[in-house]
């Protein structure tokens, strides 16, 4: 974990977030960050950008399906639990969700490389503690 006095709302679903395999890991990222709920200063759609790319070279069927998250039960759990966190703690758990993100080994170079160089996750937490 990136921060030390997360609640213990924020470490439960961060245990259940890692639980997920790293296409559902991408999948539901993407989700929340385009329905963050909170505002910040940082430019969330470069993110959303990458992740996306990402997640296409990780499920070549991205592009040509619709993601429908009534198909994936433990998704749509996973970000119910998250409507239920207050302003801080929806901060806290995006930025650990990223920085899970960064740490996880996707077992392909070019989807590791890619993370190490445009995930700014430090920068998106600065961001984060300034507004």
């Amino acid at each position: 974990m990136l921060l030390s006095n997360n609640t213990n709302k924020v470490i439960d679903l961060l245990n259940m977030y890692d639980n997920l395999n790293d296409v559902d890991k991408i999948k539901l990222s993407i989700y929340l960050l385009e329905n963050k709920n909170f505002i910040c200063s940082f430019n969330i759609n470069e993110l959303i950008i990458l992740l996306k790319e990402i997640l296409n070279n990780l499920d070549i069927n991205y592009n040509k399906t619709i993601v429908n998250f009534n198909k994936y039960k433990h998704l749509v759990f996973l970000s119910s639990k998250y409507l239920e966190l207050n302003n801080d703690e929806k901060k806290r758990f995006i930025i650990e969700m990223l920085f899970n993100i960064y740490e996880n080994d996707f077992k392909m170079k070019i989807i590791n490389e890619k993370i190490n160089q445009e995930l700014n996750i430090y920068d998106f937490y600065y961001s984060l503690l300034n507004y």
